[in-house]
């Protein structure tokens, strides 16, 4: 069964109604108002029963997790940059990410500015149109605006009727992304390398939009759960990988009430030192490794680096002692690329859950420089002291960080940046 009553039309009717003209503002408030707060929702489950909405994939990021997906972006972008939602929807994550661009004098040039840094594309016009609706209104309460508008269809060009699928262009042209794709189960399309038979959508319309956007461009997304620890997706994430592409991870639980469907948020960005999706455990409130130190790889990849170059000291993971307080190099290699200066720490990214102790680490001392091999991360105190390189020994030799690492990342190699998510926890138990 399809569409149930022409209901949906019609709230869409009245919400472009309700923007055009000159508006009465009093009593209207942006946390109040139902146009921007679940209404639009509700009316679209009312219209079209739960089969219908499946088969489109057309579930909708409620207000609380489009601000967690927007708030994502907008630390990764600067002010200007050109968002797109290439499956907007109601347009919920655009709404998140509109609620701190800047207003202007008026109501025509702040849309104008907004037109500017927001793009997004979606199958269904009532769909467009009501994302645009819900902009216009969100931009006269936050400015209180109650200048007449004119031609609805004029404003926003970016945001259209248009298959993400086939707009390859268009994807390209975007800073970054706002990305809830849908979430229902079809055929794997000729060219899938990395599947056949059916898959999750969100799949397939992730890897269109990572082939076809601008290499540099961040994907804030709201994901199905099996897409990160599903079996059969084990080659998809490995194709994101070999694309240089990387991930945080954190859970959200069930999409929302009507949705029975574990999700979970990302930022995938350009990285080649991260696996993608591996960050499982949160920490917990309190500083991290990452705020007192910076982490880097070694540099010295034994058979690609001539020995060339100044002499410096030199370690490798197999001449380093364990979880040694003070450990002064001797042996020397000529290197020209990037060496430390002591006091830092290494820890061995050699790592799995069967260890005993998950991040096996040493502090280097001396006045000369020192060459490290890349199976070393190196841990450099912000602050330069030797007092932080022994504080970080502790917190990593500590049950807690342990634990942590063993929920965080199951293959057998740490990372920079899970390393320095630890949580700063001196205290064994």
């Amino acid at each position: 069964m399809g569409r149930i009553a022409p209901t949906f039309a019609e709230f869409v009717a009245g919400a472009e109604q309700s923007v055009f003209g000159e508006c009465e503002l009093a009593g209207r408030s942006l946390d109040t108002e139902p146009l921007l707060n679940g209404v639009p929702y509700k009316v679209h489950r009312q219209s079209f029963d739960v089969e219908h909405r499946r088969t489109l994939g057309t579930f909708f990021t409620g207000s609380q997790t489009a601000r967690l997906i927007a708030g994502q972006l907008r630390g990764a972008l600067l002010p200007g940059s050109l968002v797109m939602d290439p499956t907007c929807g109601m347009g919920d994550l655009l709404l998140a990410y509109a609620e701190f661009l800047p207003l202007e004098r008026t109501l025509k040039a702040t849309l104008e500015s907004w037109a500017g840094q927001l793009a997004g594309l979606d199958l269904d016009s009532d769909l467009v149109r009501l994302t645009k609706a819900r902009l216009v209104l969100q931009a006269r309460l936050r400015g209180g605006f109650t200048q007449e508008v004119t031609d609805l269809d004029a404003i926003f060009p970016e945001i259209r009727v248009a298959d993400m699928m086939a707009s390859s262009e268009k994807l390209a042209t975007a800073d970054g992304f706002l990305f809830n794709p849908p979430f229902g189960v079809v055929k794997a399309v000729n060219d899938c390398t990395w599947s056949a038979g059916s898959v999750n959508s969100a799949a397939l319309f992730l890897a269109e939009l990572v082939k076809s956007k601008n290499s540099e461009a961040p994907v804030s997304a709201i994901l199905p759960e099996v897409l990160r620890s599903g079996s059969r997706y084990e080659a998809f994430r490995l194709h994101l990988e070999t694309m240089g592409l990387a991930g945080g991870y954190r859970a959200l639980g069930r999409f929302d009430s009507w949705t029975d469907v574990d999700v979970f948020m990302t930022l995938i960005e350009a990285c080649t030192e991260r696996r993608i999706w591996d960050m499982g455990a949160q920490p917990k409130e309190g500083s991290l490794v990452g705020d007192k130190f910076r982490v880097h790889v070694g540099a010295v990849v034994p058979h690609r680096h001539n020995r060339k170059g100044t002499w410096h000291r030199y370690i490798c993971a197999k001449s380093t002692p364990r979880w040694s307080d003070g450990f002064e190099p001797r042996s020397s290699r000529r290197f020209a690329g990037t060496t430390f200066q002591p006091p830092f720490v290494v820890v061995r990214r050699t790592s799995s859950p069967s260890d005993k102790k998950r991040a096996v680490a040493t502090v280097i001392v001396g006045e000369r420089t020192v060459a490290v091999e890349n199976h070393l991360l190196v841990m450099l105190p912000k602050d330069g002291s030797l007092e932080s390189c022994l504080s970080l020994l502790r917190v990593l030799s500590n049950q807690a960080t342990d634990e942590f690492l063993n929920a965080s990342i199951r293959c057998r190699h740490l990372t920079t940046g899970m390393v320095a998510r630890v949580p700063w926890t001196e205290d064994d138990g």
